[in-house]
C-alpha cells in the first residue's frame, strides 16, 4: 500500500473526477482538505437537521455530539482506499471524530462525520470551512467487493443518523456544575443542622437552669421555716419552793 502524494491527488482528481467541486489549492501536504457541508445536526440544539447557508456557522457546545457533512462529493476508485480525519487546528480545540476513519473502495457521495466536543468551550466552524482531511492509498489489486452504488438522496443526514445520537447529552462541564451545586446545597443543609443542634443544646441548658431554679425556690422555704420556728415550743414553768413553814405561822411570828 502506497499513499498518494500531492501531485498524484491532483492528477487523479482531474482525470477521474474524484472530488467535486474540486479546488486545486485544497490539495496540499499529500492530502485534500474538505469543507463543512450544508447540513448539520447538533444534539441539544434542535430536533431537526440544520440546513446551512453559505458562510453560516455551526456551534457545537461542550460535551455534545454532532453530525457534519462535507461540501464535496467524494469518489474512491475500486483500486484505492481513503482515510479521513479532522484537521489538527480544530482537533486541538476538542473536536473528536467518533465515526469511521476510512472510506471504502467504490464509495461515491458526501461524507458524514459524527463528532464529539470533548473540550470545555464551544467549537464554532463556518460552512465550507476546511475542517476535514482525506488521504488516498493504492490497493495491491482491484477490490472484489466495492461499496455499492447509492441512490441520490435529498438529504445527506437521514432520520436514522439523527436517531442514533439525538437526545440531551450531559457534558463533563455540566456534570461538574451539577456536582458543585449539590455540594453547596449539602454544605448549607449541614450548617443548618449544626446550627439547629447548637440551638437545641443552648435551649436544653437554659431549660435545665430554669427547672433547677424553680426546684430550689419550691423546696428551700419549708426548710427555712422548719429551722427558725420550732414545731413544739417549751413554755417556762415557775414552781413554788416549799419552805416547810405555813402562812399562818408567819403571821403569828410577825404579831409577836
Amino acid at each position: 500500500m502506497a499513499f498518494w502524494n500531492t501531485n498524484r491527488i491532483k492528477q487523479e482528481c482531474v482525470a477521474q473526477g474524484m472530488i467535486t467541486p474540486y479546488r486545486e489549492d485544497r490539495a496540499t501536504k499529500c492530502a485534500y482538505e474538505l469543507g463543512v457541508g450544508s447540513e448539520a445536526f447538533i444534539t441539544s440544539k434542535s430536533e431537526s437537521t440544520t440546513h446551512l447557508q453559505v458562510g453560516q456557522k455551526v456551534i457545537i457546545p461542550p460535551g455534545q455530539f454532532g453530525l457534519l457533512t462535507t461540501t464535496e462529493t467524494i469518489y474512491v476508485p475500486s483500486t484505492a482506499i481513503a482515510f479521513i480525519s479532522i484537521r489538527a487546528r480544530v482537533k486541538f480545540q476538542g473536536l473528536v471524530n467518533v465515526s469511521g476513519f476510512h472510506v471504502d473502495p467504490g464509495f461515491r457521495g458526501q461524507l458524514k462525520f459524527a463528532v464529539y466536543n470533548a473540550g470545555s468551550k464551544e467549537i464554532i466552524v463556518d460552512q465550507d470551512e476546511r475542517v476535514f482531511m482525506i488521504w488516498f492509498a493504492d490497493l495491491d489489486s482491484i477490490s472484489p467487493d466495492p461499496y455499492p452504488a447509492q441512490e441520490q438522496k435529498f438529504s445527506v443526514i437521514s432520520s436514522e443518523d439523527v436517531s442514533r445520537i439525538q437526545g440531551t447529552v450531559a457534558s463533563p462541564a455540566q456534570l461538574q456544575k451539577n456536582i458543585d451545586e449539590l455540594r453547596i446545597e449539602l454544605e448549607k443543609k449541614i450548617h443548618a443542622v449544626e446550627y439547629s443542634s447548637e440551638l437545641n443544646q443552648k435551649l436544653a441548658i437554659l431549660l435545665i437552669g430554669i427547672l433547677l431554679t424553680l426546684f430550689t425556690m419550691v423546696f428551700r422555704k419549708p426548710l427555712l421555716d422548719s429551722v427558725t420556728t420550732p414545731t413544739n415550743p417549751v413554755s417556762p414553768k415557775i414552781e413554788s419552793v416549799s419552805t416547810g413553814v405555813s402562812s399562818e405561822s408567819l403571821k403569828i411570828g410577825v404579831e409577836k
